[in-house]
């Protein structure tokens, strides 16, 4: 995309048509919606009761639909005015305004497809499925991939994009749906939407889950409103750099928060004794071991992964500077998003979503004094500070509600300081690697022989300072490792 656009009206425009559709999606499909489903549904499986499980998925389904239909039509028809309201700053450069409505109404009935989508990928993560529900961002990009390369003669870059985002969604739908068929379980169809005991109690669940992730979601609509404000470009550098967090983000904190929320809900299901304080530790240090050297990485090597990444095209030498400087920025706020995310996971596994409801709120509050106070003397990169410091508000309130669970006991707070010390051992290497390999303002031995040099040394490095430390992990990994070898 950055390649075919760069940091170009056409790319802002497209950008923020897409978190418009982003935030309706995360609000009614991903935005804790599965973290409700996936225990009630579990309820259902667990004492084997299939007829139930079908009929409160259908019910669920239905209501979901009834709803993006409705909401969809909406956007059709006020696309402009809705885009005005994201970003105000359109109305000063027409071409971008109209541009941006017209990705609108191409993009949006997306959502539709992939909130029903969204049920269907819970039945799948309460039944343990969890590869079939992994890839489908694979299959999706892949579709995006190609809408770029077809039609190039007689469709602009961000129509093609914009359609393909279309196709993208309907695909999501049928992909999920030909899973839950093919395994055979509880499929849910269109039905009357009537309202049982339990339907009461998921809805009683899911509207404060609903607010607090639209909450959530607008912190991003709030760097989109202040960045439209700034010079073209500015919604590109966000959104190029925020790409580099959400991948370990999403690889770290996502998915173990996937996993943990079918654990801890049939343990609750089954009326078992759940070790919550054990299991968040576990969690918790397991995501630090890989996101704070992820942090060093990403501040250290931005300028090397911003210009082998996106730095050909027409993104030029100064969007790459920017785009480096906005990643280092951003990067700091990794460990709270990936904290916040095993936190909530944890909580909604409990059915209790005022905590992170009520977090979100601060976070939200948080992030929009900060935008509007470091936006003027910062520019992009107070937009991206006050995102990354409101993260941390996040935790903070979640840890002073968790009710004496998110305890950090002494050996935890043991294996904390190993981590740091580790990662600032790897910080060391790279630095190092710097100094010796980048001379006369380039790399002796090119970026991406830099960038493999350095990963190799600091990731050795790092593993092998936690192994000194006696991290438990790290020698359990090191001792299977051995056993395995020994044993063929």
């Amino acid at each position: 995309m950055i390649h075919f656009l760069g940091a170009s009206a056409e790319m802002d425009a497209f950008t923020t048509a897409f978190k418009f559709p982003s935030f309706f999606r995360r609000f009614f499909a991903e935005g804790g919606f599965q973290s409700i489903f996936v225990p009630y549904f579990t309820d259902f499986t667990a004492a084997n009761k299939l007829k139930g499980a079908r009929y409160f998925s259908s019910r669920i389904f239905t209501l979901a639909f009834w709803i993006m239909l409705a909401i969809t039509a909406i956007v059709l028809v006020f696309a402009e005015q809705f885009t005005i309201l994201m970003a105000p700053g359109f109305v000063n450069t027409p071409e971008k305004l109209a541009l941006t409505a017209d990705f609108t109404r191409i993009i949006f009935p997306s959502v539709a497809f992939i909130s029903l989508a969204t049920v269907y990928s819970g039945i799948l993560i309460s039944y343990r499925k969890f590869f079939l529900f992994a890839l489908v961002p694979i299959l999706v990009n892949c579709i995006l991939i190609g809408s770029i390369l077809i039609c190039r003669d007689t469709l602009a870059t961000g129509y093609r994009l914009a359609y393909g985002i279309l196709i993208s969604g309907i695909f999501q739908f049928m992909y999920l749906y030909a899973c839950v068929k093919t395994y055979k379980f509880p499929s849910p169809r269109i039905s009357s939407v009537k309202c049982s005991a339990k339907i009461k109690s998921f809805s009683k669940k899911l509207l404060p889950v609903l607010a607090g992730a639209g909450v959530a979601q607008v912190n991003v609509l709030v760097g989109l409103f202040l960045a439209s404000l700034l010079p073209t470009g500015s919604i590109t550098y966000l959104h190029c750099a925020d790409r580099f967090v959400q991948l370990p983000l999403a690889l770290f904190g996502a998915s173990m928060g996937i996993v943990l929320l079918p654990e801890i809900a049939a343990n609750m299901a089954k009326n078992k004794l759940v070790d919550l304080k054990n299991i968040q530790n576990k969690s918790l240090l397991f995501v630090l071991r890989l996101a704070l050297p992820s942090v060093i990485g990403l501040i250290m090597l931005s300028d090397c992964l911003i210009s082998l990444l996106y730095g050909h095209g027409k993104f030029d030498e100064n969007a790459v500077r920017i785009t480096s400087l906005v990643l280092k920025v951003t990067a700091i706020g990794l460990p709270a998003y990936v904290i916040g995310k095993i936190m909530s996971f944890i909580f909604f596994a409990q059915k209790n979503s005022k905590v992170p409801v009520t977090a979100a709120i601060a976070s939200v509050i948080s992030n929009i004094f900060l935008g509007l106070v470091l936006i003027w003397p910062m520019k992009v990169l107070g937009i991206a500070a006050a995102n990354a410091l409101s993260g941390f508000v996040n935790i903070y309130v979640m840890k002073s509600r968790a009710a004496g669970w998110f305890v950090l006991e002494k050996n935890v707070l043991s294996d904390c300081v190993k981590i740091i010390v580790s990662s600032l051992a790897a910080l060391f290497v790279i630095l190092l690697l710097q100094h010796i390999m980048y001379v006369n303002d380039t790399y002796l031995c090119g970026e991406l022989f830099f960038l493999i040099i350095s990963f190799a040394t600091a990731t050795t490095t790092y593993v092998l300072a936690l192994y000194f430390f006696k991290d438990a992990s790290v020698r359990w990994s090191f001792n299977m490792l051995k056993n395995k070898i020994f044993k063929n």
